[in-house]
């Protein structure tokens, strides 16, 4: 394991699906994706796996993944995709400066028009709470909305401040 020597916000990261205990099976690695995606929307995650199944890629990229790398993966491959993710993040970025936001949702369909608006919604409000690192005042700002009408969509969708 790694250890971060900086609180800069993770933009980036390659995902091996394959993780203890069971590394033959990508149940472990689907959890932690969908754990980094929920604490880090805008992070972009590029996963590498040897599951050379349709519905691992599937699973991977409708929890957010940016993009999905078969083992064995060139290190040529690894760069190309590493860089597409770069140019999205700067793409992001300008958009965020610029008083908008880029997001990508999956939900099912069948839910209805009022579920698909509330995934929206707490996916908004999830990126800018991670983007302003955590700041309400900010944030509510950033959404238009009062402090106390953000900490009500916290408490609606289960948004805590990670621990440090």
């Amino acid at each position: 394991m790694i250890a971060r020597q900086t609180q800069e916000p993770l933009d980036l990261a390659l995902l091996d699906l394959g993780l203890p205990p069971h590394p033959n099976e990508a149940t472990e690695g689907l959890e932690l994706l969908r754990l980094l995606i929920l604490e880090r929307p805008a992070l972009k995650v590029l996963v590498l796996t040897g599951q050379d199944e349709p519905s691992v890629a599937l699973a991977a990229i409708g929890m957010g993944a940016f993009d999905f790398l078969n083992k064995p993966a060139s290190s040529q491959r690894v760069r190309e995709a590493l860089a597409r993710a770069v140019l999205f993040l700067q793409a992001e970025r300008q958009l965020n400066s610029d008083g908008q936001a880029r997001m990508t949702l999956t939900a099912p369909i069948s839910e209805g028009v009022r579920e698909f608006g509330e995934a929206a919604q707490e996916r908004l409000v999830r990126a800018v709470l991670a983007e302003s690192q955590f700041n309400v005042a900010q944030a509510a700002r950033k959404l238009g909305l009062t402090r106390e009408h953000l900490y009500y969509f916290m408490k609606k969708f289960g948004i805590e401040r990670a621990s440090s």
